[in-house]
């Protein structure tokens, strides 16, 4: 793989299954370890959580059924 990443989603009744609020990818390197990726993963998703919140804090995205919809403000 060349690309893997994180997700934000709501919470349901399943595992991982919620509508997504957002992604963010995180390149595969050449030389990395588990340890280097999961580093990296984990930096993306200490983006990307707060902005999911402050996207619903905002109001600038809804749900409608089981789609994440994206209002421009």
């Amino acid at each position: 793989m060349k690309v893997t990443g994180c997700t934000v989603h709501f919470v349901d009744a399943g595992v991982d299954s919620g509508p997504i609020i957002g992604q963010q990818t995180v390149p595969v390197l050449d030389d990395d370890t588990p340890e280097t990726l999961h580093a990296r993963i984990h930096a993306a998703e200490h983006e990307l959580y707060p902005r999911c919140v402050a996207a619903l804090a905002r109001g600038s995205i809804v749900v409608r059924g089981r789609r994440v919809v994206c209002i421009a403000q």
